[in-house]
């Protein structure tokens, strides 16, 4: 009698067993294949940057436009304006005030 309900119970404890280390293979399968779509996310935005980068380029712009004979022209630095925020300005009029 006792070496049935041993037997019983060691084979539920090796199905036990079993069907938790099949989850574990199965969730380490899932995890290694996110890490993977992750790097591949992270290598297209990086590419992505690069192109961007690439194209906004000023070097690579002023050839694009003179390629496709543009109205625009250079500017000398002199007539450059820096946009100044909100917050600039009533930190600049604070100062001034005081």
């Amino acid at each position: 009698m006792w070496m049935i309900a041993f037997a019983i119970i060691s084979s539920a404890c090796g199905v036990t067993y079993a069907y938790y280390k099949n989850r574990q293979v199965a969730v380490k399968t899932d995890i290694n294949r996110l890490e993977r779509e992750i790097a591949i996310c992270h290598m297209s935005a990086n590419q992505y940057r690069a192109k961007i980068n690439a194209q906004t380029n000023r070097w690579f712009m002023r050839g694009r436009l003179k390629s496709n004979n543009s109205a625009l022209r250079p500017i000398a630095r002199g007539q450059i304006e820096f946009a100044r925020s909100e917050q600039d300005l009533a930190r600049l009029r604070t100062a001034a005030a005081h």
